[in-house]
């Protein structure tokens, strides 16, 4: 906690420049990253108190990769920077703003390894992809027993960035007011090409799937229908029980991927993991489904999974946008449709232009996009009980709905 100074002993640390230290500590609830000042002796560093900017000396004095410890330190800066400030902590980070250049991530809950992280930013860097923040440089650790996980993480800092839970809300709600549908093409044309960019950059980790992995993703379906079926007296969990058979149908379609390509997909991608800043769109996020085990997070997918979970998160946006202001429905309807299309279309486009058409087939996504809704039933069920107004409109929505891929 950001209010607490006296930390747990460190398991373990790595001695940043100038009297810092980033420690890994177990404070009861799991692993976390703490960054440490000695003054007078060793506590929590605070953002103000120069742990960021020592972490960014540390990488700018470096480039490539170095070990020190179980501590892997990768660099891709020349750049330090000064002065910092806090914004905040989410579930996995407390980040630090530094020189208004760069955001310094701690992982506050070191997600158990292997992290998927490091090879797919590392890889869309090598690929030159500019559709994410400019990674500066990475800190991973790898535990007596286990595998490597991230610690810290440095990227770009991207001024009066909001992500897609802002900006699709507010631009689906401008086209609906002034009842022009046509109005939210820009906006799904730019998440089009940003997510086929992110593939055509992600090929080089192309493969083919097995047999075993069709059956896979087929039993992982059909268990998470169980669970979403078992999650209470929702509107959207009576709809599913009802329409059980129907929906496990649906799924028979991924036991037919055998020989599909796979690639290190984002793997958890919707209109929340995408930043705008101005007219820039950015990916964010590589850390994979938190859903999934860590030995499922790292394993590669169809190009598919991540076009589904964008596409149901823009009826999603849909749904919040009405929730917070008084729009007509049907045009509303209208505008959601025009969005799913306009970014199904401009992706598959600009994917074929790119020369790799073959990394995505398109058969999975509606069984696809019913999984995503199943995800947001037991979200919503276990943590955020007043989200289920989300899939409580959306899973009658998609199983009623006709179009096609």
């Amino acid at each position: 906690m950001l209010t607490g100074r006296r930390v747990a002993d460190p398991l373990d640390w790595l001695d940043l420049p100038g009297g810092y230290r980033l420690a890994v500590v177990d404070g009861g609830a799991g692993l976390a990253a703490t960054p440490m000042v000695h003054r007078d002796g060793w506590r929590r560093a605070l953002p103000g108190d120069g742990a960021a900017e020592a972490l960014l000396e540390m990488l700018a004095a470096q480039r490539g990769s170095n070990i020190f410890g179980r501590f892997a330190v990768r660099s891709w800066t020349s750049r330090p920077a000064r002065t910092e400030r806090a914004i905040g902590v989410d579930q996995t980070n407390e980040s630090v703003i530094v020189g208004d250049t760069a955001v310094v991530k701690w992982a506050t809950h070191l997600q158990e390894g292997p992290h998927p992280a490091p090879r797919r930013i590392t890889v869309l860097r090598e690929a030159g992809f500019t559709g994410m923040p400019a990674p500066w440089g990475m800190v991973t650790w790898q535990p007596a027993r286990g595998d490597e996980t991230v610690v810290a993480y440095v990227d770009e800092y991207l001024p009066g960035a909001v992500d897609g839970w802002t900006w699709a809300v507010e631009a689906m709600t401008a086209a609906a007011l002034h009842h022009d549908p046509e109005a939210i093409i820009p906006t799904a044309q730019a998440l089009g090409t940003l997510i086929a960019d992110l593939h055509a950059a992600l090929s080089a980790t192309a493969s083919t799937a097995a047999a075993a992995d069709a059956d896979r993703w087929h039993r992982t379906a059909l268990e998470s229908l169980d669970t979403a079926c078992a999650t209470g007296d929702s509107a959207c969990g009576a709809v599913l029980r009802a329409r059980r058979a129907e929906v496990a149908s649906e799924f028979g379609v991924l036991r037919t991927l055998a020989g599909t390509t796979v690639l290190d997909g984002h793997g958890d991608l919707h209109v929340g993991q995408v930043l705008r800043s101005g007219d820039r769109f950015s990916v964010t996020d590589f850390d994979g489904n938190p859903v999934l085990t860590a030995a499922e997070r790292v394993k590669p997918i169809p190009a598919v999974v991540d076009v589904a979970g964008m596409a149901q998160s823009l009826s999603h946006v849909a749904i919040v946008a009405r929730r917070y202001t008084d729009l007509d429905p049907a045009v509303l309807h209208a505008v959601e449709g025009k969005a799913r299309r306009t970014f199904l279309d401009t992706y598959a486009t600009r994917l074929r232009g790119l020369g790799h058409s073959a990394l995505f087939d398109p058969r999975p996504l509606r069984a696809l996009r019913l999984i995503q809704v199943m995800r947001e039933m037991i979200y919503a069920a276990e943590h955020l009980p007043r989200w289920m107004y989300v899939p409580d409109a959306a899973l009658p929505a998609l199983l009623d709905e006709e179009e096609t891929p």
